[in-house]
């Protein structure tokens, strides 16, 4: 090939790439949400978001945007793309995708455990645009359902780890259909609106509160925990943990999630909650920008010039 088109071709690898990146970013060609796409037992009286979704629509839009939704979603056509071109994964065929904004796992069936998935040995980082390898001796042995399960689903059952529906969704926060009686009144769904900051707080904790574990099971999740539950009944965390300063070496994103849980659940804190900065459904962070400065602030913001300090939003417990 002469030089011209050995340039020539450079080149246009560049732009293939550089169309794959913009893909992967933007969400292009991107899969359904995983909520609903996964049928299985998991525990009793959840009927998946999609039943929700045929009375509460604009609701349900939100939701099918939001990262939530999309914390456990099938392939889209660009992320099959960047797995094939994965040195360590590359050979191997995705079911689910964990993870999409910050950092990308890929699942594929178990090749043990019928029904059951595994985490392949590779994470894609999305803003350095690099792979990083992962329990590469024994991938094919953690089960996703039992380490990760509970927290990415929706009617999830700790004895054997099945599961209504991949992904995060509106049982998962508002509890489970057989709650709602015959659907002409909310009966006994939860809404936001009307929990005190601790009972909002305790529901976004069954997740978002990682490094505790189960006195049941010793599992690093609650035992089927149902929103709306006495979560730490069952869930131990070690609150003293919290009380050392905290040092640039700790994600401020993780020490502001479990500080507030522990002001609100143990302290009786009750004017700030997760939704005095989220939106519910679709995670926008647009209330973030209204609210008065406090000492809470510098947790993520530097006292000088309140620039954002560098973190990390990711799941320690999942590795994404």
């Amino acid at each position: 090939m002469t030089r011209g088109g050995v340039t020539a071709a450079a080149g246009l690898a560049v732009v293939a790439a550089l169309v794959v990146a913009w893909a992967l970013r933007s969400g292009a060609g991107r899969g359904a949400p995983g909520a609903g796409a996964h049928a299985g037992a998991g525990l009793t009286g959840y009927a998946g978001s999609q039943r929700c979704m045929q009375c509460h629509p604009i609701q349900g839009r939100e939701w099918k945007e939001s990262l939530h939704a999309r914390t456990v979603h099938p392939p889209s056509e660009s992320e099959r793309e960047l797995l094939s071109r994965a040195l360590l994964c590359g050979e191997e065929e995705a079911v689910y995708v964990l993870g999409e904004r910050h950092s990308r796992r890929f699942m594929t069936p178990s090749p043990s455990e019928p029904g059951r998935h595994v985490l392949l040995p590779c994470r894609y980082d999305v803003g350095p645009a690099e792979w990083v390898g992962l329990h590469e001796g024994d991938w094919k042995t953690l089960t996703w359902e039992k380490g990760c399960g509970a927290c990415h689903s929706v009617g999830f059952s700790s004895a054997d780890f099945s599961l209504k529906e991949m992904g995060v969704g509106c049982e998962s926060c508002h509890g489970p259909d057989q709650r709602h009686g015959n659907h002409t009144a909310g009966a006994g769904m939860l809404a936001f609106r009307s929990l005190s900051p601790k009972e909002e707080v305790t529901v976004c904790a069954s997740c978002h509160l990682q490094g505790g574990k189960s006195a049941s099971t010793g599992l690093n999740y609650a035992r089927d925990y149902q929103a709306g539950g006495d979560l730490f009944s069952d869930y131990q965390f070690d609150w003293s943990a919290l009380d050392k300063p905290a040092t640039e070496a700790d994600n401020p994103i993780d020490v502001h999630q479990k500080l507030l849980i522990r002001d609100a659940v143990t302290r009786g804190r009750d004017d700030l909650r997760c939704t005095s900065c989220h939106e519910f459904h679709a995670m926008g962070h647009a209330k973030h920008q209204k609210l008065a400065r406090q000492e809470f602030c510098h947790l993520c913001h530097e006292r000088t010039d309140f620039r954002l300090k560098e973190y990390s939003q990711s799941c320690n417990v999942c590795e994404f």
